[in-house]
């Protein structure tokens, strides 16, 4: 299982290209983004390391299983509810960003809230399936697009329209003091780890985290990349003037590869498929969390045949989803996410902090039964 928890990882860290991570860090390029990246990878490598200590804690236990064996269900409840919460703001904010891309770069004459639905649809239907058959399904969509878009990652980096000039411009900014904006964001890059609260119920009762070095080492490669190589690419105040900069900095890619010249499609299309991917995920998280708080028997984590809840659950997330795209524009949206990132970064570190807390409980629990 150590694959999947990294997996996990990657899936996040490579997302953050698309949304409005590196846009929030240039329009903070001269006020402390870069030592906001910096403690966030100090932040965020030392929560991971926590994390596993409660994985290693409560083995084959997810987040509500956790919470039940110190907590009524009436105070367990309420968090459970406020973790499906931002699961499921996170996966719907990524779905309407990516439907607005896919309007604007692909077909412009269809409204996306048609493409949001269809899009919808599909993680409607990945979404209610077993958590057994989501990680599965993860693990193919990764290993197919993550060698392309590392790819096209290096060949921006070696790119010659690449001015490293402008880089080292905004490098000298190194010494300002982090802000909360650009920090909550840099933070986002390494919180992958957080969708093994509920994957957890997959690992055996040996299970260890391996390599936990790949998680800053990866984690800082693709958050400095995705800030310096689009102000590379567009100068020092250039950069600042596009909302979805990534999309912009691909399409300034050319390769002579067959029938591939404009890289902006392939890399579009990427995304697309781990966009719905993280989607997938986030409701089907929410859902789990959601199910938690009903009155019911535990499920098995595999079942034969999809429960009827799962359908009803992720439907309202459906329509709370295209409910939001009706009511708020592409500029509120931008606005109600810069805040949600502060609130998520928030939430996060107090979840982790809270359940290690737990997990020492636990710890010392179990060893005064041994004894």
């Amino acid at each position: 299982m150590n694959r999947y928890f990294y997996y996990n990882i990657v899936l996040v860290s490579l997302l953050n290209l698309m949304l409005f991570v590196p846009y929030l860090l240039i329009q903070h390029r001269y006020e402390g983004s870069i030592m906001s990246m910096a403690c966030a990878a100090i932040v965020g490598s030392i929560l991971a390391l926590l994390f596993t200590h409660v994985m290693k804690t409560y083995p084959g236990k997810g987040l509500p299983e956790i919470l039940t064996l110190f907590f009524p269900k009436f105070l367990a409840v309420p968090f459970m509810l406020g973790c499906a919460f931002m699961w499921l703001t996170a996966a719907s904010i990524v779905l309407y960003t990516y439907s607005v891309l896919i309007n604007r770069f692909f077909n412009p004459d269809t409204s996306s809230i048609i493409v949001l639905t269809f899009m919808a649809c599909v993680c409607l239907y990945g979404a209610t399936r077993s958590m057994f058959t989501v990680i599965v399904v993860m693990e193919v969509i990764l290993v197919v697009c993550t060698p392309f878009i590392l790819f096209v990652l290096f060949k921006a980096v070696r790119s010659p329209l690449l001015d490293w000039d402008a880089i080292r411009t905004v490098a000298h900014y190194w010494n300002r003091l982090p802000k909360v904006k650009p920090f909550a964001s840099s933070l986002f890059v390494f919180t992958g780890y957080m969708n093994f609260f509920m994957f957890n119920r997959l690992n055996s009762p040996n299970f260890r985290i391996r390599f936990r070095w790949f998680i800053p080492v990866f984690g800082s490669l693709i958050l400095i990349t995705s800030f310096f190589v689009p102000i590379g690419f567009h100068g020092t105040d250039g950069s600042a003037d596009y909302l979805y900069i990534w999309s912009v900095t691909s399409d300034s890619l050319v390769m002579s590869y067959g029938f591939i010249e404009r890289v902006i499609f392939v890399f579009l299309l990427l995304y697309l498929m781990l966009s719905l991917m993280f989607a997938t995920i986030g409701w089907h998280l929410a859902m789990e969390l959601v199910k938690s708080c009903l009155p019911q028997p535990k499920k098995p984590v595999d079942p034969a045949k999809t429960p009827r809840s799962n359908w009803v659950i992720v439907c309202v997330f459906v329509v709370m989803t295209i409910t939001y795209a009706y009511t708020f524009n592409e500029k509120q949206n931008l606005e109600i996410t810069s805040y949600w990132i502060v609130l998520r970064a928030c939430v996060e570190i107090a979840s982790v902090l809270f359940l290690f807390a737990l997990s020492l409980a636990g710890s010392g629990k179990r060893k005064r039964l041994e004894t």
